[in-house]
C-alpha cells in the first residue's frame, strides 16, 4: 500500500505541473489571439476578451505608475552617488595641489629673496615670506656666533622648526599666487614640469567641478518634481501593481480557456495565427496527460480501497474463526453442564424413597 501511495503522490505533483504549465499555455494563448482581436473580431470569447482587455490596461497603468516612482528614486540616488564620488575626486586633488602650490612657492620665495619678482607679486608675497625670513636670519645669526653646546643644540631645533613651517608656508603662497593667476610672472622657465602639473590638475578640477554642477542642476530640477515620501509611495505602487497583475492573470486565464473551448475544430493558422495553432496542441497535449494521470490515480486508489477491504475481510474472517472457536468451547462446557444435571439427578434418584406398589382393594 505504501508504493501504491508513493505512486499516487508522484502522479499528484506530476498533474500540479501539467497544470502550472497549462497555466501559462492559457494565458500565451490569450495574448496571441488578443493580438489579432485588436484588429479582427473573431467573435469568440468575447466577454471573457473584453474583461481581459480591461485588467491589461489597469495591470500597464499601475506599472507605469510604479516605473516613474522607480526610475525617479533611483535617479536620485545615481546623482547624489555620482556627487559624492565626484567630491571624493576633487578631495583626492588636494595633495598633488599642495604639492604644486608648494613648489610655486618655493620658486617665488627664492625670487623674493633675490629681489626679483614683480612688484604686485611681491606685494602678495611680502607679508608671508618677510617675518620667516627675518626670524630665520636671526637665529641662524645667533647659531654662528653663539659658543654654549646646550645653547646651539636649542637654535638648531628651533631653525629646524622653522624651516619645516616654511612647507607649510609655501603651500600657502603658492595658493595665493595661483588664485590671482600670475603664476605667468613667475619665473618657471626653469621648471616646465610644474606649470605642466598645474595646468593638468586645474584641467581635472574644473571638469569634475563642472560635471558635479550638472548632477546639482539634475537634482534641483527632481526636487522642483519632488514625490513626497517616494519610497514609501514605491511600496504603495507596488503592492498596487502585484494586485493588478494577479488579476490580469486569471482574466487571461479565463480568456485563453474560453478561447481554447470555443473555437471550433476547424480553426487553421490563417485566423489565429501559428503560434496560436501551436499553443492550442501543446494545451491539448497537456489536458490529455493530465485525463491519463487522474485516471491512474483512479486505478491506484481503487487497488488501495481494494487492499483495504480484504484486509478487513481477513480480520473478519479471523474474528468467525475466533468465534467458531469460542463457540465450540462453549459447547463443550454446555455438555459438561448437562452431563454433571444427569449425574446429580440420577443421585437424587436414589437417594429418595422407592414408592411401594398401590393395592386395589
Amino acid at each position: 500500500m505504501g508504493s501504491l501511495q508513493a505512486d499516487i503522490q508522484e502522479k499528484q505533483k506530476a498533474i500540479e505541473q501539467h497544470h502550472s504549465d497549462l497555466l501559462a499555455l492559457y494565458m500565451d494563448l490569450a495574448k496571441s489571439v488578443s493580438l489579432i482581436e485588436e484588429n479582427v473580431s473573431l467573435g469568440y470569447a468575447r466577454s471573457e476578451y473584453e474583461q481581459y482587455r480591461n485588467t491589461l490596461q489597469k495591470w500597464e497603468d499601475a506599472r507605469q505608475s510604479f516605473e516613474q516612482i522607480r526610475i525617479y528614486i533611483q535617479q536620485m540616488e545615481d546623482r547624489s552617488r555620482k556627487i559624492k564620488e565626484i567630491a571624493s575626486d576633487i578631495k583626492a586633488l588636494e595633495q598633488p595641489k599642495r604639492k604644486v602650490h608648494a613648489q610655486i612657492g618655493a620658486i617665488a620665495y627664492e625670487a623674493y629673496g633675490s629681489e626679483s619678482l614683480p612688484k604686485y607679486i611681491e606685494e602678495v608675497c611680502q607679508p608671508l615670506f618677510e617675518e620667516h625670513q627675518r626670524k630665520t636670519r636671526k637665529l641662524e645669526e645667533r647659531l654662528d656666533t653663539y659658543k654654549g653646546k646646550l645653547g646651539k643644540q636649542i637654535l638648531h631645533l628651533r631653525l629646524s622648526a622653522a624651516r619645516r613651517q616654511m612647507v607649510g608656508l609655501l603651500s600657502k603662497a603658492g595658493q595665493a599666487l595661483v588664485a590671482i593667476g600670475c603664476e605667468a610672472d613667475l619665473p618657471l622657465d626653469r621648471h616646465p614640469e610644474v606649470m605642466k602639473q598645474l595646468v593638468r590638475l586645474r584641467k581635472e578640477e574644473a571638469a569634475l567641478k563642472q560635471e558635479m554642477e550638472l548632477h546639482q542642476s539634475a537634482i534641483a530640477r527632481l526636487r522642483s518634481e519632488e514625490v513626497p515620501s517616494p519610497k514609501s509611495r514605491l511600496e504603495e505602487r507596488s503592492q498596487a501593481m502585484k494586485k493588478e497583475e494577479k488579476t490580469y492573470q486569471k482574466a487571461a486565464y479565463s480568456y485563453g480557456k474560453a478561447l481554447y473551448e470555443s473555437l471550433p475544430d476547424s480553426v487553421h493558422a490563417g485566423q489565429i495565427g501559428q503560434k496560436a495553432i501551436s499553443l492550442m496542441d501543446q494545451i491539448t497535449l497537456h489536458r490529455s496527460r493530465i485525463r491519463k494521470l487522474e485516471g491512474d490515480i483512479k486505478t491506484l486508489q481503487n487497488l488501495i480501497k481494494v487492499q483495504e477491504l480484504e484486509a478487513q475481510i481477513e480480520l473478519e474472517n479471523q474474528k468467525i474463526d475466533h468465534l467458531q472457536a469460542q463457540i465450540e468451547t462453549f459447547n463443550r462446557q454446555i455438555a459438561q453442564v448437562h452431563a454433571s444435571i444427569q449425574l446429580k439427578q440420577n443421585k437424587i434418584s436414589e437417594l429418595l424413597p422407592k414408592k411401594e406398589p398401590e393395592s386395589n382393594g
